[in-house]
């Protein structure tokens, strides 16, 4: 109880609406996670064509995170949290109408542009920073991987929908798939009602007195490298990730179904983690606990690809998205507080670039290594780059005893 009360820190009006709105959408978030890249397989596209349509939608990603996150800092946080709603929304319409690859590329291209469900997203962080003190950050962060669980274990559940559409009411595999994408449209919009009512955060003062009407980046240094370690963690992820349904489909012969329930339960896991977060970056550290986790993340990736028995090759992957989670709010609260205010939501949204930027190449060349290398070959890749994203972390920000400290 008292946890939840810890939890509860920080939360008014306005992060409860921002909180409701994002929980809605990562409904359709965590749909989308499991059955988007075994509907393109059914859809008769080859590893290759599934990876270039998760690339498209990376890429713009980028494009999204950078831009919105210099707009929102100049303009406010509020009509790009609605217009991200807006192209979340137009995704899943076209998903409903058509099975043409440009047409669903075009689609992945709008949903990139509404993808910043999270509170690590640049819009995201930079309302949170205008509207909570620096010291209930770690709270609302905390709280908020928490709901984003909830939610994404739900819509990770509906995996198995398509195919009890078509075992029990005769739907063939488009429109089983159709008649979901239009319920996840309607879920998306529904998530608008939290947002028309909410107020902007207050406008940052510059150094000048005058009010900030756009950023100027100070910290270009801790920036770069911030950008440089989200990069390697960004492809590494995308390698191990991107491709997880379809890897099991091939090779396992499993479908969304068994994946669903699956995908939910290792969401679901990751939920109490969340409450044990702020006890272990408070005895190890932020940048400690960070590498350590991307350094068991990369061996129990490296057992995974090495498991051939389904049920050991599950354990690996449910053990090893929980492991990733764990450090989510963790790093988003460093992120939070690396920079001034008034350039939370550039910075973030310029890392967020790198870490996306580079994750583009993951689906792409992961499917060319399905297709004509290995199935494994991309979790040993994505492996030795989560073990490289936690020697950056060290590198660049552990934690340093003063240069010419005090004498007793």
């Amino acid at each position: 109880m008292e946890t939840v009360k810890r939890l509860r820190v920080g939360f008014g009006r306005d992060m409860n609406l921002l909180t409701s709105s994002m929980f809605t959408r990562r409904i359709v978030m965590g749909f989308l996670q499991v059955v988007r890249a075994i509907y393109f397989a059914l859809l008769g596209f080859s590893p290759v064509e599934i990876g270039l349509l998760l690339s498209i939608a990376t890429f713009l990603s980028a494009l999204h995170h950078i831009t919105f996150g210099y707009l929102c800092d100049r303009y406010g946080r509020k009509p790009f949290l609605i217009l991200g709603t807006l192209f979340a929304a137009a995704r899943t319409a076209l998903f409903a109408v058509s099975t043409d690859f440009w047409m669903l590329a075009l689609a992945q291209s709008l949903g990139a542009m509404g993808e910043g469900v999270g509170a690590g997203q640049p819009v995201v962080s930079g309302y949170i920073t205008d509207k909570v003190e620096a010291q209930d950050r770690p709270n609302i962060y905390s709280t908020m991987a928490i709901t984003n669980s909830l939610a994404s274990t739900i819509g990770l559940s509906f995996g198995g929908l398509p195919i009890l559409l078509e075992n029990r009411f005769a739907y063939d595999v488009v429109s089983a798939h159709q008649l979901l994408w239009w319920a996840c449209t309607a879920v998306n919009l529904i998530s608008l009602v939290f947002l028309f009512p909410l107020k902007e955060g207050r406008r940052v003062m510059r150094s000048d007195g005058k009010q900030g009407k756009g950023p100027g980046i100070k910290n270009w240094g801790v920036i770069t490298k911030f950008s440089l370690t989200r990069s390697t963690s960004g492809l590494g992820w995308g390698m191990i990730d991107s491709l997880m349904t379809l890897y099991f489909f091939q090779r396992f012969m499993v479908g969304t179904d068994i994946l669903g329930p699956i995908y939910a339960f290792a969401r679901f896991l990751s939920i109490f983690t969340y409450l044990v977060t702020p006890r272990v970056v408070e005895r190890y550290g932020a940048i400690p606990t960070i590498v350590a986790t991307r350094m068991i993340s990369a061996g129990v990736t490296v057992l995974f690809a090495l498991s051939s028995w389904y049920p050991m090759a599950v354990l690996f992957m449910v053990v090893n998205r929980i492991i990733v989670l764990f450090t989510m709010p963790i790093r988003q609260t460093f992120a939070s507080g690396m920079v001034s205010p008034e350039e939370t939501a550039t910075a973030i949204g310029i890392s967020n670039s790198a870490r996306m930027g580079v994750r583009t190449l993951a689906p792409t060349l992961a499917g060319y290594m399905f297709e004509s290398i290995s199935m494994t070959l991309p979790f040993f890749t994505g492996a030795i780059l989560m073990a490289v994203n936690g020697g950056l972390f060290w590198t660049f920000f552990r934690p340093r005893a003063p240069k010419n400290p005090p004498n007793p």
